[in-house]
């Protein structure tokens, strides 16, 4: 099978769209598939040899609207012929230049929805242009990231509901293992073992939920709060949300350690030093939504239960008292379920089992060969043939 991806993100930019484009074209290569991934240069050299797959590099970045003539053209001479059995759009820039296009070309046809641009297109001028292309027409098929993304997809438009699949993301087989005892990563981070640590994972903006996560924690009892640390790993998002956090964090009596931003391989390793996980997102009145939630997957595979907020997608990947404690996104909500799984050793022992267990059967491969049709015999790659994210 011979697979053509076009993407608007990709490495060397970090984003969720860039790690799915990259992930299910190494893991449809690894099921047998030829895939050509068409990517942004990003205005500067990138050597791709190491990847298993052809990226062809067209001059641009991150997408704007003055971007789409450009695309539209790149989609007509990219499908031209019967080269590809599938063409895919990985994410919505190019879902206009794929529809204009596919009359080129006999291949399936395949967009991807992840949640957040299925709100953005909802302005007069855009849905207008969708409808214009016939983006959703009678051969496009089109896979959501999660149920919620399916659902929220269908509320927005009127397509027939057998051509919407909802297929999970998956998880790297690079985040289970690999990285340094629980004692060597605690020592170096001087963190003592009665310690309960838990770790965030995101950028500091005010939708993944940092002041509720605060708020909750400053509600806990005083000998509980004084047992945990939180370790804060991500960039900085919006001024005034990292201000309030820090402030916030200053005047607290709890042991919060703001690293910033680090490699995939010391966000493993901090994995290993920690004892749950805890992201606690927040509706957003902008219109963007967690489709999914791939982090908490990346978390379970090293082991980590999870206490999370049930919003847009969350729920695939975290299931409620199996893999994590789920709950409204409510500093009342989120408070009790921090100080159940601080104080509760076995009950986190049997969540970090269910939030792994989830993660194996989350693979990338899985989420390849149902996407594009591979066959697949429902084994995970070994670990000397997958790749690592880089963040």
């Amino acid at each position: 099978m011979n697979i053509l991806l076009l993407t608007s993100e990709f490495a060397p930019a970090m984003g969720g769209i860039g790690t799915y484009a990259r992930e299910i074209a190494a893991a449809a290569s690894r099921l047998g598939a030829e895939v050509t991934v068409m990517a942004p240069d990003y205005a500067q050299h990138t050597d791709d040899r190491s990847l298993p797959f052809e990226v062809v590099r067209f001059r641009g970045g991150l997408h704007s609207m003055r971007d789409l003539p450009r695309k539209i053209m790149l989609a007509r001479r990219g499908v031209r012929g019967d080269r590809y059995d599938v063409v895919h759009a990985a994410d919505w820039p190019f879902f206009i230049p794929l529809a204009l296009s596919r009359w080129r070309t006999p291949a399936r046809v395949l967009m991807t929805v992840h949640g957040t641009e299925i709100n953005e297109t909802q302005t007069t001028l855009k849905r207008m242009a969708i409808r214009g292309a016939g983006v959703f027409g009678p051969r496009t098929e089109v896979v959501a990231n999660s149920r919620f993304t399916e659902t929220l997809f269908r509320e927005r438009f009127a397509v027939d509901p057998r051509r919407i699949s909802a297929i999970n993301l998956g998880v790297s087989e690079f985040w289970f293992g690999g990285r340094r005892t629980r004692r060597e990563i605690r020592l170096a981070h001087r963190l003592p073992e009665d310690r309960v640590v838990m770790i965030t994972v995101a950028r500091i903006t005010r939708r993944k939920g940092h002041h509720l996560t605060m708020a909750a924690l400053s509600r806990l009892p005083d000998e509980l709060r004084q047992r945990i640390t939180w370790l804060v790993v991500g960039p900085d998002g919006e001024t005034d949300c990292v201000d309030g956090l820090r402030r916030a964090a200053g005047e607290a009596e709890c042991d919060i350690r703001f690293l910033g931003s680090q490699s995939n391989e010391d966000i493993r390793d901090l994995y290993g030093a920690s004892d749950f996980f805890c992201l606690t997102g927040t509706p957003d009145a902008s219109g963007r939504v967690e489709g999914f939630g791939l982090v908490y997957l990346e978390a379970g595979a090293a082991g980590l239960p999870s206490v999370a907020t049930d919003v847009g997608g969350v729920a695939d990947a975290v299931l409620a008292d199996e893999t994590g404690i789920l709950v409204p996104p409510s500093v009342e909500g989120i408070s009790p379920a921090i100080a159940e799984l601080a104080a509760d050793r076995g009950l986190r022992a049997i969540l970090a089992a269910g939030a792994s267990a989830h993660a194996r059967a989350l693979s990338w491969e899985r989420c390849a060969a149902t996407t594009y049709g591979l066959a697949y015999a429902g084994k995970r790659a070994s670990a000397n043939h997958v790749m690592g994210r880089t963040a």
